[in-house]
């Protein structure tokens, strides 16, 4: 009865302290979808019809300001398309390359993967930038010649990077089906 009594006792007074469990994410299945259009004059391209896309009014000049919105992620791709000239083409290309290492000092690593598309006579680079950054990726695609096409992926709040690794993944390979498929119109 005295060991029974002491073995109550230890089971009591051992189990008083609360140990919290460590905190877990959400498993992300990314849900099958089909591919929409989006035509413009200048150009064209597919996107995931999970997403919509979102015009912006007051483009400077002959910009075209758009977004790719993901509503069940809270996610948007800010997307720009200017006109160039093949003189104008060094300054798109520093803003472009100025943006994505604006994150330089934050950034756990900047990976720059080209991209080359001859059948539509396109290039360009995807920037996976790793770390708490406001932007994980970005990206553009020109012909050097008279069109530049840019976009940057954001979250619409603050979010931890662990957990949205695979949102961000499944966004990823949209860029680049978007890269892929883009094809230049008329600019006249």
């Amino acid at each position: 009865m005295r060991f029974s009594l002491c073995i109550l006792c230890l089971l009591f007074f051992s189990c008083n302290e609360y140990t919290p469990k460590p905190k877990g994410y959400l498993r992300l299945e990314r849900k099958e979808s089909g591919m929409a259009e989006y035509k413009d004059h200048q150009f064209s391209f597919q996107y995931p019809d999970i997403a919509r896309i979102e015009n912006v009014e007051g483009s400077p000049g002959n910009e075209k300001w758009f977004n790719i919105v993901y509503p069940q992620y809270n996610a948007t791709i800010f997307c720009t398309y200017i006109p160039i000239t093949p003189e104008t083409l060094r300054n798109a290309l520093d803003v472009n390359y100025q943006l994505a290492y604006s994150h330089a000092s934050i950034a756990d690593a900047i990976k720059q993967l080209s991209f080359t598309n001859e059948l539509h006579n396109t290039s360009g680079i995807i920037y996976e930038i790793k770390g708490a950054v406001a932007t994980p990726i970005q990206f553009f695609v020109t012909d050097s010649l008279s069109n530049f096409f840019r976009g940057s992926l954001y979250y619409d709040q603050k979010v931890n990077k662990d957990s949205i690794a695979p949102v961000t993944q499944f966004i990823r390979e949209d860029i680049i089906h978007i890269m892929e498929s883009l094809e230049w119109g008329s600019t006249k």
